[in-house]
Protein backbone atom coordinates (compact mmCIF):
# COMPACT_ATOMS: atom_id res chain seq x y z
CA UNK A 1 0.00 0.00 0.00
CA UNK A 2 1.78 3.15 -1.04
CA UNK A 3 1.42 6.34 1.19
CA UNK A 4 -1.05 8.13 -1.06
CA UNK A 5 -3.24 4.68 -0.75
CA UNK A 6 -3.14 5.29 2.80
CA UNK A 7 -4.22 8.89 2.77
CA UNK A 8 -7.17 8.08 1.15
CA UNK A 9 -8.41 5.71 3.21
CA UNK A 10 -8.51 7.42 6.08
CA UNK A 11 -10.85 9.83 4.52
CA UNK A 12 -12.56 6.98 2.98
CA UNK A 13 -13.20 5.56 6.66
CA UNK A 14 -15.42 8.62 7.66
CA UNK A 15 -12.50 10.14 9.92
CA UNK A 16 -10.33 13.07 8.93
CA UNK A 17 -6.70 13.04 9.19
CA UNK A 18 -5.37 14.52 12.34
CA UNK A 19 -3.67 17.26 10.02
CA UNK A 20 -6.77 18.46 8.77
CA UNK A 21 -8.71 18.73 12.19
CA UNK A 22 -5.53 20.71 13.09
CA UNK A 23 -5.94 23.17 10.58
CA UNK A 24 -9.76 23.36 10.99
CA UNK A 25 -8.75 24.25 14.65
CA UNK A 26 -6.33 27.13 13.49
CA UNK A 27 -8.70 28.46 11.07
CA UNK A 28 -11.54 28.74 13.38
CA UNK A 29 -8.78 30.31 16.32
CA UNK A 30 -8.10 32.91 14.35
CA UNK A 31 -11.49 34.00 12.95
CA UNK A 32 -12.64 34.09 16.66
CA UNK A 33 -9.59 36.10 17.47
CA UNK A 34 -10.75 38.74 14.42
CA UNK A 35 -14.42 38.54 16.52
CA UNK A 36 -12.75 39.92 20.01
CA UNK A 37 -12.66 43.14 17.88
CA UNK A 38 -16.36 43.13 16.95
CA UNK A 39 -16.73 42.42 20.87
CA UNK A 40 -14.58 45.66 21.92
CA UNK A 41 -17.52 47.75 20.21
CA UNK A 42 -19.67 46.42 23.03
CA UNK A 43 -20.43 48.98 25.89
CA UNK A 44 -19.58 48.10 29.45
CA UNK A 45 -22.86 46.63 29.75
CA UNK A 46 -23.23 44.80 26.66
CA UNK A 47 -20.27 43.36 27.91
CA UNK A 48 -22.20 42.67 31.19
CA UNK A 49 -25.18 41.38 29.89
CA UNK A 50 -22.87 38.54 28.28
CA UNK A 51 -21.13 37.86 31.46
CA UNK A 52 -17.70 39.76 30.15
CA UNK A 53 -15.69 42.64 31.26
CA UNK A 54 -13.44 44.75 28.94
CA UNK A 55 -10.67 43.11 31.24
CA UNK A 56 -11.35 39.52 29.58
CA UNK A 57 -11.20 40.61 26.23
CA UNK A 58 -7.78 41.56 27.07
CA UNK A 59 -7.09 38.80 28.60
CA UNK A 60 -8.57 36.64 25.84
CA UNK A 61 -6.46 38.65 23.14
CA UNK A 62 -3.03 37.47 25.14
CA UNK A 63 -3.62 33.71 24.51
CA UNK A 64 -1.20 31.82 22.27
CA UNK A 65 -2.11 32.22 18.46
CA UNK A 66 -2.85 28.64 18.21
CA UNK A 67 -5.64 28.97 21.00
CA UNK A 68 -9.09 29.70 20.30
CA UNK A 69 -9.74 32.97 22.51
CA UNK A 70 -13.79 32.45 22.42
CA UNK A 71 -12.98 29.39 24.97
CA UNK A 72 -11.00 31.45 27.51
CA UNK A 73 -13.54 33.99 27.14
CA UNK A 74 -16.02 31.59 27.89
CA UNK A 75 -14.15 29.84 30.81
CA UNK A 76 -14.00 33.55 32.42
CA UNK A 77 -18.23 34.45 32.39
CA UNK A 78 -18.77 30.57 33.58
CA UNK A 79 -16.17 31.16 36.60
CA UNK A 80 -17.92 34.95 37.18
CA UNK A 81 -21.26 33.21 37.27
CA UNK A 82 -20.43 30.34 40.12
CA UNK A 83 -18.58 33.06 42.04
Amino acid sequence: MSALDRSSSMFASGRPAPITDTLRGLARAFANRRQLDHLRDLSDRGLADIGLMRLDLDFARRAPLGVDPTRRLASVARERAHS
